[in-house]
């Protein structure tokens, strides 16, 4: 017989059932159901670790959903359990959610002290993948590209090694993004697509949507402009769906970009630019707020106030 644990009918099959459809409601970017998966692995959980896990994947909806708070408490005590049961790879991963929050909201020096901290913890090739991925990605908005590639290429030799196929569609997405922010736009597009046919097969549409949007930015880059507005109308309709808040703001200030170089579109441009401000300020993203910020300023427009991000 099935027992109610927490309001939810849990089986005695362990916490896997519940963590399996959390991760393709997370992958299809079904924020509330994974949600709902993953508490309902709580009830069927035994050890420290099982709970350390079903935390790390509430700690990455919250993060998900810009939730910065809720996702740090839910790492920080996914850590407490992984070391009360020594498991230092557990550990590790979770602290590289909080990382990623860190390097979200733009702080870079905390996100990667604590990397560094994990990263002298993990021994599973997956996470030390992990870990030199955002590693690299802080190396890029720092304007180092140098660094960041290396970190780049060091975390998919880690992920080939794990055989994990949904780290390197997130590793191709962030060096196509690293490659257009140095001006490689060739590369930044062929990466981008590449990124779209690994995350396809495993069937990972939050993914595949975020290499549509550097498709889109590469494109637009190129001069493109038809097929980059195409490309972003599909990832800016999942975000907005799915209430990702920081993924619709950064598409809305590329749909600005686009609409800038249209003759007789700069008003459009204007109001993305405002809207992808207002959701930047919302969700407390520092560096995507003064871009946004400087762009309006320089179209003779007023941002909203970005002191609060």
């Amino acid at each position: 017989m099935p027992s109610l644990t927490r309001g939810r009918y849990v089986t005695p099959l362990g916490p896997r059932p519940y963590l399996d459809r959390g991760l393709r409601y997370e992958q299809a970017g079904l924020t509330e159901q994974a949600i709902d998966a993953y508490e309902s692995a709580f009830g069927a959980s035994v050890t420290p670790v099982e709970r350390a896990e079903a935390h790390i994947r509430l700690a990455r909806v919250q993060r998900t959903l810009t939730n910065w708070e809720d996702a740090i408490a839910q790492a920080r005590e996914a850590v407490r359990l992984a070391d009360v049961a020594g498991n230092a790879d557990v550990a590790a991963e979770a602290m590289n959610v909080e990382v990623g929050v860190h390097q979200l909201r733009g702080d870079f020096a905390a996100g990667e002290r604590l990397a560094r901290v994990a990263l002298g913890r993990a021994h599973s090739p997956r996470i030390r993948g992990m870990l030199l991925q955002n590693l690299g990605v802080i190396a890029a908005q720092r304007h180092d590209y140098r660094c960041a590639e290396r970190l780049f290429s060091e975390s998919v030799e880690a992920f080939k090694a794990a055989r994990y196929e949904l780290g390197m569609a997130i590793a191709l997405n962030n060096a196509s993004a690293a490659a257009r922010d140095c001006g490689d736009f060739d590369r930044a597009l062929e990466v981008a697509i590449l990124a779209t046919e690994v995350a396809e097969r495993i069937d990972a549409l939050d993914i595949v949507m975020l290499a549509r949007q550097n498709q889109a930015h590469a494109l637009l880059e190129h001069g493109s402009i038809d097929r980059a507005e195409v490309l972003l109308g599909e990832a800016l309709g999942h975000y907005a769906a799915t209430g990702n808040l920081l993924r619709h703001a950064e598409c809305l200030e590329i749909m600005g970009r686009i609409n800038e170089w249209r003759p007789g579109y700069l008003d459009p441009a204007v109001r993305c630019y405002r809207r992808a401000a207002e959701l930047a300020v919302q969700v407390s993203d520092r560096v995507l707020a003064e871009r946004l910020q400087r762009r309006l300023a320089t179209l003779g427009d007023v941002a909203p106030d970005c002191a609060g991000a």
